[in-house]
C-alpha cells in the first residue's frame, strides 16, 4: 500500500516544496503584479476639457452619443413578446416506464 498523505515524511516533502519551490515563484509574481500596479498608478489621470453645459469638448464622444440614442430608439421599436406566447419545449424524451400503482395493503399471498 501506498503512504498516506497525513504521513510525517509526506508532510514534510510538501514543506520543503512550498518553502523552496513554489514560495519564491509566488514572491516573483507577487513582485511583478507590484511593479505593473505601481507604474500605473504613477501615470497621470487623462484630463478631460468639459463645457459649461457639461457636454464633451471632444467631436467623437459626441458622435458616439448620437449612435448610442439611435441605437435606444431602435431597441424602443421592437415590442417585447409576452412570456406566455412562446412556445414551451420539453428537453427530453418522456419515459415509456410504467409503475403499477400500489392499492391497499392486504394479507393475502399468491398460491
Amino acid at each position: 500500500m501506498g503512504k498516506s498523505s497525513r504521513a510525517s515524511t509526506i508532510k514534510q516533502n510538501n514543506r520543503k516544496l512550498k518553502a523552496n519551490v513554489f514560495g519564491p515563484v509566488e514572491a516573483a509574481r507577487a513582485e511583478r503584479l507590484h511593479a505593473k500596479l505601481a507604474e500605473l498608478i504613477a501615470q497621470p489621470k487623462p484630463v478631460k476639457e468639459v463645457e459649461m453645459n457639461d457636454e464633451p469638448v471632444d467631436e467623437e464622444a459626441k458622435e458616439v452619443e448620437a449612435e448610442k440614442e439611435e441605437a435606444a430608439m431602435e431597441v424602443d421599436e421592437k415590442p417585447a413578446a409576452p412570456y406566455k406566447e412562446k412556445e414551451r419545449k420539453r428537453r427530453g424524451k418522456k419515459s415509456n416506464i410504467v409503475f403499477r400503482k400500489k392499492g391497499p395493503k392486504t394479507n393475502s399471498k399468491k398460491k
